[in-house]
């Protein structure tokens, strides 16, 4: 499975004036917005160098959170898990006595974090935590969108039943809310579209996720990144509903589109190459499927793998 791609944590970019300098000023990242390599390094390092800075001036804890939940996205998306874990933890330290709701958002953050790193028992627990916090609250939207990361996590670990009822949850308070920003529209939708397929019910898939490519288009126009992954997402469900001729054009749009965005070696690509990779495989295409396993090894070249292993001295 691919996790739907998603906004980033961002409790916000706003310069703090107990900072001698100014807190860097990026544009948040999602699916339309979503830096090369070197442009994520370079903001990387801007965010350091802040960090440091608010550190040594003894800068306010609210601008130290802003500071240090940007940096762990940041990590998160550069591949360097470890760090982002690290800053994700001492975000949460600083919130703990602090605004639930924003508190909720980084323990999320960082079980998103764990379930991408392969930890999906302490995913799901600190999912838990983060549902009970916001029940607490009473934010409707809020448990939705956990009870879709809880599906995410679930179906990480099989557990295709429990995934689709929490995919089921949440898409009733998601999926035509107006309130609620087209990407969790489109995610929604194809979390739950992988649950019913893992369900064996890929049949049911394939209207929403015709509606997520939709939502897609209309937002971020029909080259996008967005309208790419959910096309791409299509084609799997076809694939997985017994069409591979309809699978076909789907997966190699689909994919193709990533690269323009990720093939700079995200998870998500080289994972989205991965299944297409043994999609033709399946079709007798080894010539291609040969071609594709080489984009994923590519790709996952251009990580270096002390990206996963290195920790902030």
């Amino acid at each position: 499975m691919i996790r739907p791609l998603t906004a980033v944590l961002i409790l916000g970019v706003a310069a703090a004036s107990a900072i001698a300098q100014p807190t860097p000023t990026v544009p948040p990242i999602s699916r339309e917005n979503f830096p090369d390599r070197p442009e994520m390094l370079r903001r990387i390092a801007l965010y350091e160098s802040a960090a440091s800075r608010a550190e040594g001036a003894h800068a306010s804890n609210d601008s130290l959170v802003k500071l240090y939940a940007n940096l762990g996205a940041l990590y998160q998306y550069a591949g360097f898990y470890l760090k982002s874990e690290d800053a994700m933890r001492h975000v949460i330290a600083l919130l703990r006595p602090g605004p639930q709701e924003q508190l909720a958002v980084a323990i999320g953050r960082l079980a998103m974090l764990h379930n991408a790193m392969g930890q999906a028992h302490q995913a799901e627990k600190e999912q838990m935590e983060v549902l009970k916090i916001r029940q607490t609250i009473g934010d409707r939207v809020g448990i939705a969108q956990t009870e879709l990361d809880l599906a995410d996590v679930f179906l990480k670990q099989n557990h295709t039943k429990q995934g689709l009822e929490y995919a089921q949850e949440a898409e009733d308070v998601l999926a035509d809310n107006p309130k609620v920003e087209a990407d969790s529209r489109i995610a929604v939708r194809e979390t739950l579209a992988y649950a019913l397929c893992g369900n064996r019910q890929c049949d049911k898939a394939i209207p929403l996720l015709l509606d997520a490519i939709q939502i897609a288009k209309t937002n971020y126009g029909p080259d996008s990144l967005s309208a790419g992954v959910a096309t791409y997402v299509l084609g799997y469900a076809y694939w997985h509903n017994g069409n591979p001729d309809a699978a076909a054009e789907l997966m190699e749009s689909g994919t193709q589109r990533m690269k323009v965005d990720l093939g700079w070696g995200h998870v998500i690509y080289q994972r989205a190459m991965a299944q297409y990779a043994k999609f033709l495989r399946e079709r007798g295409q080894i010539e291609a499927a040969a071609t594709a396993e080489r984009e994923v090894r590519q790709a996952a070249a251009v990580v270096d793998a002390r990206s996963f292993t290195t920790r902030t001295q």
